[in-house]
């Protein structure tokens, strides 16, 4: 009990908050320059430094990013999970059979540790996900670097490479699904968003 009396110990987070208050600014510097609104489903954005992104219920980003495209990238991303969502709650047989397709294409999927997704489910999930994501980034930041940038992430590794290689088989899969072009988020009803902000995708 002395020795914990005598410690003084103090939490600084000065650091963190800077590295989020950096995150925050260059997304809305983001927004200022590049129109982003069309894609954006999710309209409420929290940044926590230390945690990994995901999209729903709200997006939530972490201060990990070093540059402008790591972070449209990643926000892009989530949006196009709520987008993803919208499509698997209002086509739900083109959604099934989206599915079904990617399956008999795929039928061995890896694990997390070997590039895929966490679950099988969420390695299906991020075929049109990734997709989609690498498709609009590439209207603000060249294709070439977009694509520099995704081959390089530590995560997802084995489905960003599919993707990126079977391009255009998997566009035509989703035009013929009806998945693209994607309807703009300024298009969408209320309800629609609604749809969008469901935590669970349709079932498969």
């Amino acid at each position: 009990m002395g020795q914990a009396a005598d410690l003084d110990i103090s939490v600084d987070f000065a650091t963190v908050t800077r590295n989020a208050e950096r995150v925050r600014a260059m997304l809305i510097d983001l927004r200022q320059r590049f129109d982003l609104a069309p894609f954006e489903y999710c309209r409420q954005v929290r940044i926590a430094p230390g945690e990994i992104p995901y999209s729903h219920p709200q997006i939530t980003l972490n201060s990990f990013v070093q540059g402008e495209l790591a972070l449209l990238s990643t926000y892009l991303h989530e949006q196009m999970h709520w987008y993803v969502t919208w499509y698997s709650h209002t086509q739900a047989s083109s959604w099934q059979r989206l599915f079904t397709s990617l399956r008999e294409r795929y039928p061995q999927v890896p694990d997390a540790e070997s590039g895929g997704a966490p679950d099988e489910f969420s390695t299906y999930l991020h075929f049109p996900v990734n997709w989609i994501e690498i498709e609009t980034v590439s209207r603000f930041f060249e294709r070439d670097h977009v694509l520099e940038y995704v081959n390089a992430l530590p995560f997802y590794r084995w489905i960003y490479k599919t993707v990126v290689e079977d391009w255009d088989r998997l566009g035509a899969l989703f035009i013929e699904q009806g998945l693209i072009p994607i309807r703009p988020a300024t298009e969408m009803s209320a309800h629609d968003l609604e749809l969008a902000a469901r935590v669970a995708e349709a079932a498969t």
